[in-house]
């Protein structure tokens, strides 16, 4: 998954390409370890004030629930046929998927429309063309009103292994195999300012495994996904992936950028937005959700997909 993605609200319009393969994955390599002074560590890490950081689940059990529309977009060949067709089966299949994803959020997923587009480049093109679609053809196909997801039939990206993109807060485009899988969620949960459990593990500034906010290396609310509750993990693709069990334990022995190994649960393994096992993807953490939520409120663009929002 190549990702290119910034907490920035300024800059949230650009792009996220998520890259999955289907078979093999360029192998991760582990960083050299990276000292830093406690003082240098503590004036690096600047909560955003716009959070709360949260994991207390009783906090999102507080959020009233809301009801946010969708509109399915099937991509077809320019004479209207598709090998695998998107029909109002597997629309609402994905919808159940979306709910049951999103329920301890206490977000619901509205079918607002389903309609099919004929366009041969965009059934099975790459992401550059998908994304010129999109721009040539908003105002048709882009509602503001609502999450438009797309379902081409492939994309031609990495021998056809690139299976979902998120072009923005309102849309996202998935391939007819994965519109009953994980990626599904992941790929909303982009559209909601999720962003990767292993964000910039590489980098020297990656975040610490560390938890306990005295320790002066503690850096998770500024540093991966800037979510508490989700463990400092790196991407569990490539030779990581083989750490992971049929039933999605880790078994390898990864270290962040000190060198320090990482404490890595089923719970990190199973969660929707990391690098792991197609199978695996299953869960949100309650830190997830509250941020989900604080997003949603801090953007009036959200409002205007909520059934009965007064903005």
């Amino acid at each position: 998954m190549l990702k290119f993605y910034y907490l920035d609200f300024k800059q949230m319009a650009k792009v996220s390409i998520l890259v999955i393969l289907l078979f093999s994955f360029i192998p991760m390599k582990s960083h050299c370890i990276v000292v830093h002074s406690d003082e240098d560590q503590q004036r690096k890490c600047t909560p955003s004030k716009s959070y709360s950081f949260s994991i207390d689940p009783e906090v999102l059990a507080e959020y009233p629930e809301i009801v946010i529309r969708i509109n399915f977009w099937g991509i077809n060949k320019d004479n209207g046929e598709s090998e695998d067709p998107l029909t109002e089966e597997k629309v609402m299949e994905a919808l159940g998927l979306l709910n049951s994803a999103y329920a301890d959020m206490n977000i619901c997923f509205e079918l607002n429309e389903f309609e099919h587009i004929n366009n041969s480049t965009a059934y099975w093109g790459s992401t550059k063309d998908f994304s010129k679609f999109l721009r040539d053809y908003k105002d048709e196909y882009v509602k503001d009103d609502a999450l438009n997801i797309f379902v081409p039939y492939r994309f031609t990206n990495f021998d056809d292994g690139l299976r979902g993109v998120n072009f923005g807060y309102n849309k996202l485009a998935v391939n007819m195999l994965n519109y009953n899988t994980g990626i599904l969620p992941h790929e909303v949960g982009h559209s909601f300012r999720l962003i990767h459990t292993h964000q910039r593990f590489k980098s020297e500034r990656c975040e610490k495994v560390t938890r306990d906010p005295d320790n002066p290396e503690f850096n998770a609310k500024c540093a991966g996904d800037y979510v508490v509750d989700t463990n400092a993990v790196p991407s569990m693709y490539g030779s990581e992936g083989n750490n992971i069990t049929d039933d999605c334990k880790y078994t390898g022995n990864a270290k962040d950028c000190d060198g320090t190994p990482y404490n890595i649960t089923e719970d990190d393994v199973r969660n929707f937005m990391a690098y792991t096992k197609q199978s695996c993807r299953s869960r949100f953490t309650v830190g997830q959700g509250i941020r989900v939520r604080e997003t949603i409120e801090l953007q009036d663009f959200y409002q205007k997909m909520i059934v009965d929002s007064k903005k």
